[in-house]
């Protein structure tokens, strides 16, 4: 490769596909809350503009000009519980839970998408989701104690 790197040519449509999956997902929970009768209870539906890629981004590039300083690798997030020695997977390997309380007492999960709200996965979500099962938690250890 002589100090080039090579970008796939599919950005476009994996932008797109992402906020399709986005606006699916935003519409079924804005139908849910329709369906529900909570139009007056919750904020408009609101959507965000689609993600904007160049029309030709660049296909590749020059590792060797010396203009990169500093490389970011991301490359997703897919949970790994195999080590989790405790009878709480279910057949795809995620952990069952109910709001981030766990089949097993005394186990919590916190920070996963969706897990109470949809801010759950983000930094200020983590917040309110830890003030909801720390009360849980509180109830379970104080039933323990008697």
């Amino acid at each position: 490769n002589d100090g080039k790197a090579q970008f796939s040519g599919s950005l476009k449509n994996l932008c797109a596909m992402s906020d399709l999956k986005m606006n699916r997902l935003l519409g079924s929970i804005d139908e849910w809350a329709s369906d529900n009768g909570l139009d007056g209870d919750v904020a408009p539906p609101e959507r965000f503009p689609a993600t904007e890629v160049d029309a030709s981004p660049p296909l590749g590039m020059n590792l060797n000009n010396g203009a990169i300083r500093t490389i970011l690798w991301a490359t997703g997030f897919r949970p790994d519980y195999s080590w989790l020695e405790v009878p709480v997977l279910d057949r795809k390997g995620r952990v069952r839970h109910d709001g981030g309380v766990v089949e097993a007492p005394g186990m919590y999960l916190m920070g996963m998408q969706f897990l109470r709200r949809r801010k759950s996965a983000l930094i200020d979500g983590a917040g309110d989701d830890a003030r909801d099962l720390s009360a849980h938690l509180a109830t379970y250890l104080d039933q323990r104690s008697r």
